[in-house]
């Protein structure tokens, strides 16, 4: 059984009837499709050669049955592969569509963002979350105000606290800019300073930018739509 080589075979098509020069002896117009600098530009250029091939061969020669299969498969590769580039395409522009609408949804909404301060106007609520490690024994929030003076301390129990924007005898705290600092604490008396996340207005959204689709957040930044976020409200 000979050995069937795909690239030998469409090489000796190309050089047989890919050029411009035998295109033309053939009857084959050089103007009607665009081809890559290989020679075949599209699938129906291929079928054109490789009919043209069979039509000029000689009858006492006829082509050898491993490059004739060679070719016919090498066809078939390109016309599935064409079929799965549009569909690919069909596909992305589906993805873009539904990214672009889910994201448009999400303006005026806050999430959380990695942040350990926030303004406080008419007593308004914030809400606080962290991490507790596996070894905390207690969790304790500290909310101070902007001359770094404690107004209420929390112990507690649950990795997410809505504060009430009052202080530590029920007064509401006058409009500013408050601070959040939440500790833990072990069995061994091992204090361990954890990070927070506070809610932050989605302003707007940026559709197929450089970073892909992104969530613009008042006073953070930008946040991928890929990424794992949050919605507070």
């Amino acid at each position: 059984m000979s050995d069937i080589s795909t690239s030998s075979a469409l090489s000796s098509l190309i050089s047989q009837y890919g050029t411009d020069e035998a295109k033309a002896k053939s009857g084959i117009s050089t103007t009607t499709s665009t081809e890559s600098s290989d020679g075949i530009g599209n699938q129906d250029v291929f079928l054109q050669l490789y009919i043209e091939q069979l039509k000029n061969q000689d009858p006492t020669e006829p082509q050898d049955t491993g490059d004739m299969v060679s070719q016919m498969a090498e066809f078939s590769s390109l016309e599935r592969l064409t079929e799965m580039a549009t569909q690919m395409s069909a596909m992305s522009d589906s993805l873009m569509s539904s990214q672009a609408l889910t994201a448009s949804t999400l303006v005026g909404k806050s999430v959380y963002v990695d942040s350990d301060t926030a303004t406080v106007t008419d007593g308004s609520s914030v809400s606080v979350k962290t991490e507790f490690p596996d070894d905390a024994q207690t969790n304790t929030l500290k909310i101070l105000n902007s001359d770094n003076e404690v107004v209420r301390t929390v112990t507690l129990t649950d990795e997410t606290y809505n504060w009430d924007g009052t202080d530590s005898d029920g007064n509401v705290v006058e409009d500013g800019e408050y601070s959040f600092s939440v500790t833990s604490r072990n069995a061994d008396g091992e204090v361990t300073a954890l990070s927070t996340q506070l809610p932050a207005r989605i302003n707007s959204v940026t559709i197929n930018g450089a970073d892909g689709t992104t969530l613009n957040v008042q006073g953070y930044g930008s946040l991928a739509l890929s990424d794992e976020i949050e919605i507070v409200s």
